[in-house]
C-alpha cells in the first residue's frame, strides 16, 4: 500500500441540493468537528514547530523584538563539523534519489508494460521493506559489508567496510525502494500503453519509442518518486545513525546536539535548516502531483502485448536480482538473530531473544499496544476528517486541508524535538507518557490517512447520502448508519498504515522514549549501540513477525468486508 505519498486533491464531485429538513444537529455538530481537528492539528502540529522557531530565532526562547537574533545560524554556518552534515545529507539524498528513481522505473516498468511471470510475487516483494523498521537495511549491510561482514572480512578478505556515505547511500536505496514504485507503478499503469503500440506500427524502434513515448509520458511521476525518495532520505535517522560512522548528517547531527550536548538551541536551529529542503521538496511533490493526475488516461488500456524474448528474459533477469537483494537483506537480519555468533559459529539458539536492555519484551508490548491505539485513533480521525471536508465542505475547509496535508512536510524527528520543547512542562501530563507517543504518530502520518479517505468518500455514491438526508437523517445517523459500513475496506486499509508505522517509525518517537517509556524500534538502535548487535536484529525480527501477523489479519478482513460492500457500492481498496 502507498506509503508517505501525498497526493494533490482531484477536482471535487459534483454537490447535491440539501434538504431543508435535516435535523438542527448538522447546525452545531460539523461546526464542533471542523473546529476540533483544526484545534487538535493546530496544537500538536503548529505550535510544536512555533517552539522550534522561537528557540532558534530567539534568545532564551521568548518571543520578543529585542530578542530576535541569528546568532545560531551564524554558529551553524561558521562551524565546519556542523556544516559539513548538510553537505552530506545533501550529497547522500541526491545520490540516493538518482539512483532510486533509475532502479525502480525499469522495475515498474517490468511488471507494467511486459509479460514477464510472477508479476504479483515481485510486486509483494518490492514492498516488504515497508514491515520493518528502516534500520534494519544497515543491520544487514554491516552483517554482510562491515569490518567483520560475512563478505568484506571472510570472503574477500579486503579491508574495506561499507560504514559512512557508502553505506548509509545503499540502505537508503533499499528503504526508499517501496516508496517510489507505489508511485510509478501507479503512473505507469495509467498511462495508455496504445501509444506505444500505435508507434510501434508506425515503424518506430523500442529505443524511440521508450525515449519518445514512455519516458515523457510518465514523467510527472517520475519527478514525484524522486521528490519523495529525497524527502526520505534527508529526513531519515535509523540508517545514517547505525552504519554512518563518522559521517555525520542533519538528522544525527539534531540527535548529537540535544542528547550529547545538551544544545537545544543549536538542535532546534539544524530542525529549520533540515526543515527547508524537506519542504521544499514536498512541495515539488505537491505541484507534481496534480500534473500526474491530469495526465492519468481513463481510457488506458490494461492488455500488454506479448514481449519478445530477449526483453522478457532481461527484465525478469532485472527483477529477480533486485528481489533477491531484498531477501537476502531479511534473510540476514532473520538468520543473525538465531546463530550464536555471526560468521564464526552457526549454533542456532534463542540467546540472542532474552534482550540484555531494560526495555526487553515490555517495549515490545508497549509498541504493539501504542500501534492498535494509533491505528484504531489514526483511522477514525481522518475517516472522521475526510467525512467534514468532503461530503459537508464547512466554511474551514481550505483551512483544514492545509493543516491536513502540512505533516507530510515535517521531518519526523523535527515534530519529536518540537514535542520536546512545547510539552515537557508539568501542566501537559501526557508528557512523558505512551500517550505523547499516540498523539505524535498520529499527526506525523494524517496526510496519507486524510487522504486516502477523502479518494475513499469520492468513490460512495452520493445518491446514497441523499436518500439518508431525504428521510431525515443528520450527519451522525448519515455517518455512522451509511458512510463508515461502506468506507470499512478503507478503514482498516488505513488502521493497517498507521500500525505499520506506529511499529517501525524511529524518527518522530527518539526524542519520546523515557524511562518509563519504551519502544521496541527504539531499543533496536540502543542494542546496538550497546554492542548487542544480535539482539538488535533479534529485535527487529520481532517487530516484522508482529507486523506481517496483523497484516494478514487485516487482509483476510478486508477480502471479507470487500465482497460484503461491493454489491453496494464500489470502494478504492
Amino acid at each position: 500500500m502507498p506509503m508517505d505519498t501525498p497526493t494533490a486533491e482531484p477536482d471535487a464531485p459534483e454537490t447535491y441540493a440539501v434538504p431543508a429538513g435535516r435535523l438542527e444537529t448538522d447546525r452545531f455538530v460539523i461546526p464542533a468537528v471542523t473546529i476540533f481537528i483544526l484545534l487538535l492539528l493546530g496544537f500538536f502540529m503548529l505550535f510544536p514547530l512555533t517552539s522550534i522557531l522561537r528557540l532558534s530565532f530567539f534568545k532564551g526562547g521568548h518571543f520578543a523584538l529585542h530578542n530576535f537574533t541569528l546568532i545560531n545560524f551564524h554558529k551553524y554556518f561558521t562551524t565546519s563539523y556542523t556544516l559539513n552534515a548538510l553537505w552530506h545529507s545533501l550529497y547522500v539524498s541526491v545520490a540516493t534519489t538518482l539512483i532510486v528513481t533509475v532502479v525502480i522505473f525499469f522495475f515498474a516498468y517490468a511488471l507494467t508494460r511486459t509479460t514477464i511471470p510472477g508479476k504479483t510475487f515481485f510486486r509483494n516483494l518490492i514492498m516488504m521493506p515497508l514491515v520493518a523498521p528502516s534500520i534494519m537495511q544497515a543491520l544487514a549491510l554491516i552483517y554482510l559489508f562491515g569490518r567483520n561482514g560475512i563478505v568484506t572480512a571472510h570472503l574477500l578478505h579486503t579491508n574495506w567496510n561499507i560504514y559512512g556515505p557508502v553505506g548509509i547511500i545503499v540502505s537508503e536505496v533499499l528503504y526508499c525502494l517501496p516508496h517510489a514504485f507505489v508511485i510509478l507503478f501507479t503512473t505507469l499503469s495509467a498511462v495508455d500503453i496504445r501509444l506505444d503500440e500505435a508507434a510501434e506500427s508506425l515503424g518506430a524502434s523500442p529505443f524511440k519509442v521508450f525515449t519518445r513515448i514512455t519516458l515523457p509520458s510518465a514523467k510527472y511521476g517520475i519527478f514525484s518518486a524522486a521528490a519523495l525518495t529525497f524527502n526520505l532520505t534527508i529526513t531519515d535517522f535509523g540508517n545514517p545513525v547505525v552504519i554512518g560512522g563518522n559521517y555525520n548528517v542533519l538528522a544525527t547531527e539534531i540527535y548529537a546536539q540535544v542528547t550529547n550536548l545538551y544544545r537545544f538551541d543549536l538542535g532546534a536551529t539544524i530542525s529549520i535548516i533540515l526543515l527547508v529542503p524537506s519542504l521544499m521538496a514536498f512541495m515539488l511533490n505537491y505541484y507534481i502531483s496534480r500534473k500526474t493526475f491530469s495526465m492519468i488516461s481513463g481510457a488506458a488500456k490494461p492488455v500488454i502485448p506479448p514481449s519478445r524474448p530477449f526483453k522478457k528474459s532481461a527484465f525478469l533477469s532485472y527483477c529477480s536480482l533486485l528481489s533477491f537483494s531484498i531477501i537476502v537483506v531479511f534473510a540476514t537480519v532473520i538468520i543473525g538473530s538465531f546463530v550464536k555468533t555471526w560468521p564464526y559459529d552457526w549454533t542456532l539458539t534463542l540467546a540472542h531473544y532474552h534482550f540484555p536492555s531494560i526495555g526487553g519484551y515490555s517495549a515490545i508490548w508497549t509498541s504493539l499496544w501504542i500501534a492498535l491505539v494509533v491505528g484504531l485513533g489514526g483511522a477514525f480521525i481522518t475517516l472522521v476528517a475526510g467525512y467534514v471536508m468532503e461530503t459537508r465542505r464547512p466554511f474551514l475547509k481550505q483551512p483544514l486541508y492545509l493543516l491536513s496535508v502540512m505533516p507530510a512536510a515535517i521531518p519526523g524527528l523535527v515534530m519529536g524535538l518540537g514535542y520536546i520543547l512545547a510539552f515537557n512542562k508539568p501542566y501537559y501530563v501526557f508528557y512523558g507518557t505512551p500517550w505523547i507517543v499516540v498523539i505524535c504518530v498520529i499527526i506525523s502520518n494524517f496526510t496519507l490517512g486524510i487522504l486516502s479517505n477523502i479518494s475513499s468518500l469520492r468513490n460512495i455514491d452520493p445518491s446514497i447520502e441523499e436518500a439518508s438526508i431525504s428521510l431525515g437523517g443528520d450527519s451522525l445517523r448519515t455517518f455512522f448508519k451509511i458512510i463508515f459500513p461502506l468506507s470499512k475496506v478503507a478503514f482498516f486499509q488505513n488502521f493497517l498504515y498507521f500500525f505499520m508505522r506506529s511499529m517501525t517509525t524511529i524518527s518522530a518517537v527518539i526524542f519520546l522514549v523515557s524511562a518509563s517509556v519504551h519502544l521496541a524500534a527504539i531499543e533496536i538502535i540502543m542494542l546496538d549501540n550497546d554492542g548487542w548487535t544480535a539482539s538488535a536484529n533479534a529485535m527487529c525480527t520481532c517487530i516484522i513477525a508482529i507486523v506481517l501477523v496483523m497484516l494478514g489479519i487485516l487482509h483476510f478482513v478486508s477480502k471479507k468486508i470487500g465482497r460484503q460492500t461491493s454489491s453496494l457500492v464500489p470502494v478504492d481498496a
